[in-house]
């Protein structure tokens, strides 16, 4: 990997990070030299903006600050990268009508349908395995997240790894288990990239073409609340809009197809991000999917992360 395709994939990385509410990172001496070296053609100096090197916690950028540097990284860098990892054509989004049967046949239908999906096994990283829903086809919760990582594409089931077990804490937080709720993913596959490091979000039509499989689980499932976890999975269920930004949408209800929908962080966004600030947002949001399907909450669960 050259520095050039580092510094881009890095650049879509922190795009990522920003839609996800993050402000600030804080990068170290070594990487940030290496970083002002790579990023000559690309970056504006802004020696006015100077700030501590100390970490900040509460967000991620568009800004990357050291003791003795600040640089402005340009938004048409990082679209120039969005656009070159969107050329990939897909046809149409599969058309098909659920079978007329009980939830469980419906759901086998479509997890048969799923898994051999032509496009779905093209698109796979090797050993990667296509990622179907998993859980309670009568729950009242549907969360939804964005597109499997390394592990769930390694063991074909949605959130696992650290991801998934916050998850599994979140939903154990509000009184329920995972066996009880419904997850599924925006993507059944992990989109494919040639860097040999983290995760490419997906592109518009990778994300149209698997939106009728998820809408078909969502339909099969007929939960009284969906949460959708992400920007990514923000975006693919209430319509992509380049501007939306998760901390000004987060928190409030929307709607799909008359199902209460409710927007908070994706899990990864709070192991990056682990203040207790940032973990009473989600619980906030929690808090009102509960008291939306009038759930029990007590004054123990009300005080969950709050400051002391």
């Amino acid at each position: 990997m050259n520095p050039v395709e580092a510094t881009l994939f890095l650049l879509e990385e922190l795009k990522r990070q920003r839609r996800e509410g993050r402000k600030e990172v804080f990068v170290n001496e070594e990487s940030m030299r290496a970083l002002e070296s790579s990023l000559s053609s690309f970056q504006t100096p802004n020696p006015s903006n100077k700030t501590s090197g100390e970490q900040n916690k509460s967000g991620f950028p568009i800004q990357v600050t050291s003791k003795e540097n600040s640089s402005i990284l340009n938004e048409s860098s990082i679209s120039s990268f969005t656009e070159q990892n969107n050329t990939t054509n897909f046809p149409d989004p599969p058309a098909f009508k659920l079978p007329a049967a009980d939830k469980k046949d419906q759901w086998n239908w479509l997890k048969k349908k799923v898994l051999g999906c032509e496009i779905c096994n093209r698109e796979l990283n090797p050993k990667g395995k296509v990622v179907f829903g998993v859980g309670n086809l009568d729950s009242d919760i549907f969360f939804c997240g964005e597109a499997p990582g390394a592990e769930e594409e390694l063991a074909g089931i949605p959130f696992i790894g650290p991801a998934g077990e916050l998850l599994d804490r979140i939903i154990q937080a509000m009184g329920i288990s995972r066996d009880l709720v419904y997850i599924g993913n925006t993507m059944n596959w992990r989109p494919r990239h040639n860097q040999s490091f983290g995760n490419r979000r997906p592109t518009q039509e990778e994300t149209a073409f698997c939106m009728p499989y998820l809408l078909a689980q969502i339909d099969i499932v007929q939960p009284k609340v969906i949460v959708a976890l992400g920007k990514t999975a923000t975006d693919a269920l209430l319509g992509h809009d380049p501007k939306r930004r998760l901390a000004d949408c987060r928190g409030e209800w929307s709607n799909l197809n008359g199902i209460p929908l409710m927007v908070t962080y994706h899990p990864s966004y709070l192991l990056h991000n682990p203040s207790k600030k940032s973990k009473r947002k989600v619980w906030e949001d929690m808090l009102l999917v509960m008291e939306k399907l009038q759930m029990p909450v007590s004054e123990k669960q009300r005080g969950f992360f709050l400051q002391d």
